[in-house]
Parts: C-alpha cells; structure tokens; sequence
C-alpha cells in the first residue's frame, strides 16, 4: 500500500504511515485515541514498579572480590558511586575498607613489630 499523503510504501495492516504517521484508511482502529496519554494501570492502588538503581543489592561476588583484592573493590565501588549505585557501591567500598584494613593490620603484626624487635634485640 501507498501512502496517501507522503507517497511512501507500507504495509496494509499498519495502522498509519510509518513517516508521515497519516492514518490508514483501510485500518480502523479498536479505540479512538485523542492524544491523551492513558494513566498508567494500578493493580489494588500500587503504582507500577519503577527501576530504582540506588536500592539495588550489591552482587556477592562483587563483595568478596572487593574483599580479596581492595583496589578491584575501590574501583568497582567508585563506578557504582558514578552510576547512582549508591548501596551497592557503598558495600564494594567497606569490603575494600575492611580488607585494606585486615591487611594492615597483619603487616604490622608480622612484619613492622618482628623488625622492631630484632632492631632492639642487638
């Protein structure tokens, strides 16, 4: 079929031209629509569920690499911080807080006190 308007080819079935959005006479629409956008369903009064990325869960196994190498989650948790992850983004952070910390702590324990000890001893 051959729009009436613009002159372009579409298919018969379609409800108006896909380029000049001229209605198609053959088509006659299920409802009349005036432009007004329908409000959206509500089922018992809920609104429809609307994708919030700042709520989302972090990934577990985000968080453990987070925790086994702290720059992987300090960068993981900075790019979330960036897209508006901000709960994910926070727990890739402390796992890499905790780990750095774990992990200082033990250096000092086995590494900077045993040095002391041996430069105190002789």
């Amino acid at each position: 079929m051959y729009c009436t308007k613009c002159g372009s080819m579409f298919d018969d079935r379609q409800p108006c031209c896909p380029f000049c959005k001229a209605p198609n006479p053959a088509v006659q629409p299920k409802t009349q629509f005036h432009g007004q956008v329908p409000p959206p369903y509500f089922y018992n009064n809920v609104p429809p569920y609307y994708f919030d990325p700042s709520v989302q869960p972090p990934e577990t196994a985000l968080v453990v690499l987070s925790a086994i190498i702290p720059i992987a989650g300090l960068i993981i948790g900075l790019i979330c911080l960036g897209n508006n992850e901000k709960r994910a983004g926070r727990a890739y952070l402390i796992a890499a807080a905790i780990s750095f910390g774990v992990s200082l702590l033990l250096c000092v324990l086995f590494v900077v006190i045993p040095l002391l000890f041996v430069v105190m001893m002789s």
